[in-house]
């Protein structure tokens, strides 16, 4: 146990007083020693009680006043005092064996970044069984013409790459995980692992199936492809 690495688990949040508790107890919940693993929530200007549940559970809470999910991530792992920083949203929900399998993992020195797979929870079983595996399978193929896609809702980093790299580029508004896998790859490894899962929301495809649709891939397009930050707002954290 005391070979273990200490983890910075990292949640960034607006307005997530309903979804967060379920968050935060799978986290506390975990296999892992809790003296081994620190809770960071990156509150971006919440009206709500985001904050206060955040202080209930521990965590170390962190007020991000810049606007923008590139931002809270910015800061808060800035912040993480882990040799490996785990980042999870704040509607997902993850695995009891996520941190254990993040320390099984990262035993690979070589390794310095990873991401998972997850639960996509709707009302159709057939929905949910073929969404997961098409994403499984779009995460594999991107691995293997050596264009690693990190997930924010299921991404681990090594932190000593991660500095080396310098951190998350801010200019990045939307999908500045995709971006620090595809630079971060250059520091080792960067990998998909099976065993690394977690439920997470489909509430942004719910609302606006096309909009969400239109917007993911324009961000794949440019950061993958054309290797520039996509021409979109600052997305708030959600």
């Amino acid at each position: 146990m005391q070979n273990r690495p200490y983890i910075s688990v990292l949640v960034t949040a607006y307005n997530e007083e309903k979804d967060l508790p379920l968050c935060l107890d799978s986290i506390k919940n975990s296999d892992y020693p809790q003296e081994k693993y620190e809770i960071i929530v990156v509150d971006n200007n919440s009206t709500d009680k985001t904050a206060s549940i955040a202080l209930k559970y521990g965590a170390l809470v962190i007020k991000e006043t810049k606007q923008g999910n590139t931002f809270a991530v910015s800061t808060g792992m800035k912040a993480a005092k882990g040799e490996i920083i785990a980042m999870t949203d704040a509607d997902s929900i993850v695995n009891k064996s996520w941190l254990l399998e993040i320390d099984k993992l990262f035993q690979d020195k070589k390794i310095v970044a990873a991401t998972g797979t997850a639960d996509i929870l709707t009302r159709s079983k057939i929905f949910n069984i073929t969404s997961e595996f098409f994403y499984e399978l779009f995460l594999r193929f991107n691995s293997f013409l050596g264009k690693p896609h990190l997930t924010g809702f299921n991404l681990v980093v090594r932190k000593s790459a991660l500095e080396k790299v310098g951190g998350i580029n801010e200019a990045f508004t939307m999908s500045p995980d995709v971006d620090l896998g595809l630079r971060i790859k250059r520091e080792g490894k960067v990998v998909f692992s099976s065993k690394l899962k977690v439920i997470t929301s489909f509430r942004r495809w719910e609302e606006n199936a096309w909009k969400t649709f239109t917007t993911y891939l324009n961000g794949y397009i440019y950061t993958v492809w054309l290797r520039k930050p996509p021409p979109v707002k600052q997305n708030v954290v959600r």
